[in-house]
């Protein structure tokens, strides 16, 4: 078993087989990580959650100055209403920042967004950044039916064929998961490349509801050359690098390119909506790789999304009884369980169906959360032929503070903004 699998089963083993007043909730049988599914969905999540966002401090004693942040305000979604949209996110972010900060102040001013905290402490405005910037986008994926290979087709669709690559994405390798760099993974480049020559598919499964903008330059370029002096990196030969991005319009993206970089020296490439870049699991959540490090690596996915944050209900901070730490607790939608079950069936019947004499195959599903792969575990076939419920919710358990975990149920509760917002002062 890899080192991932040992990582995830010690997540998990002291709330399945530890007993105490939880172990109800979820499966008892690790068999090889599959029987867990239920709860691995996210309890690899946490630690990612904190590395996405970064730990923050917690707010001061009263006293202190008056803070003031605006931000401008872009909708999500191109046909919705700025106006609207704006409204409806000033009382989400009220509650958001409100468990943090009692006496906060959001107001909207024109297509701006005023947040300000009296008797503010040091690092306050770093936290209402970090609070008022999460998404916490959660998108759950079936694994092969989604994922792309460099031919543009689904893995899903080759893996009777014995196609090497698909085969090599769906089980991973000797020393490498599905989902794991080198697995099947490529570069940012040919990621992005490959995802902007897939057709634009709008759906409500989507994740993402606009396209997605990249900048590259040429390998051994000028633009390359500001961008590593920019970052304090050296250019990887032969390599393109990125200059910006993503973005969710050209505008953003050329406006964050590299000092001295023009529009000119950039190749700027679309990924339509209905397709998604991720980035692969990382090796260390506590030190992911930088989306531009020319060590990282990417798979593409049809955005299909099975399910979403909007699928939980009830996330809240609570306390691990076994190992008394701080986590997070929630449970599935009645709809959530429904999709779940679901999902996880058609993942099992595909199973059935690739695997022969003496070889077994099973199919997988992903959690993303935003740009990035949190895990991608499999579907005992045998086990669950008829997929598994969401009757148990979940745990999500990780390396939390008490404030950070309140942190992640709030932004699970609240879901994500109708609105993008930048910091202007």
């Amino acid at each position: 078993m890899s080192d991932y699998f040992d990582r995830v089963e010690r997540q998990i083993l002291r709330q399945v087989e530890a007993g105490g007043p939880r172990a109800s909730r979820l499966p008892t049988a690790l068999g090889y990580l599959a029987s867990v599914a239920a709860v691995l969905v996210v309890v690899v999540v946490a630690g990612v959650f904190l590395l996405a966002r970064g730990s923050t401090p917690p707010s001061g004693p009263a006293g202190g100055d008056t803070v003031t942040v605006r931000f401008t305000a872009a909708t999500i979604d191109p046909h919705a209403q700025l106006g609207a949209a704006i409204d409806r996110s000033i009382p989400i972010l009220r509650e958001r920042l409100g468990s943090s900060f009692p006496e906060v102040r959001v107001s909207r001013a024109g297509n701006e967004v005023v947040v300000t905290a009296p008797n503010a402490s040091a690092g306050t405005r770093a936290r209402i950044l970090a609070l008022v910037g999460t998404t916490a986008r959660l998108a759950f994926y079936d694994w092969e039916a989604n994922v792309i290979t460099p031919n543009g087709k689904t893995v899903a669709s080759q893996l009777q064929t014995q196609d090497p690559t698909a085969t090599e994405i769906s089980q991973g390798t000797g020393n490498e998961a599905p989902g794991q760099p080198g697995a099947g993974s490529m570069d940012l480049y040919d990621a992005v490349k490959l995802a902007s020559n897939q057709p634009r598919s709008a759906s409500p499964a989507n994740s993402r509801l606009s396209p997605q903008y990249y900048a590259f330059g040429a390998p051994g370029s000028p633009a390359c050359q500001a961008a590593a002096k920019a970052s304090g990196t050296t250019p990887a030969v032969g390599q393109h690098c990125l200059l910006s991005g993503p973005e969710d319009n050209k505008s953003d993206l050329l406006s964050a390119l590299p000092a001295g970089v023009s529009a000119s020296e950039s190749e700027i490439a679309t990924v339509p909506r209905g397709t998604v870049v991720l980035e692969a699991i990382p090796q260390n959540f506590s030190n992911p790789t930088p989306i531009g490090d020319p060590s990282a690596q990417f798979y593409v996915l049809k955005d299909d999304a099975a399910l979403s944050g909007s699928d939980i209900t009830n996330p809240q901070q609570s306390t691990d009884p076994n190992a008394r730490q701080p986590d997070v607790t929630f449970e599935f939608t009645d709809k959530g369980k429904t999709k779940f079950q679901h999902v996880t069936a058609n993942i099992a019947h595909r199973g059935d169906l690739v695997s022969g004499v003496g070889q077994t195959l099973n199919q997988h599903f992903a959690v993303a959360l935003d740009d990035r792969l949190i895990t991608v575990p499999f579907i005992d076939s045998r086990r669950y032929p008829d997929g598994i419920t969401g009757d148990n919710g979940a745990d999500i358990s990780g390396s939390f503070t008490i404030t950070s975990a309140k942190d992640l149920a709030n932004e699970l509760r609240l879901s994500a903004l109708p609105v993008s917002l930048t910091a202007t002062g």
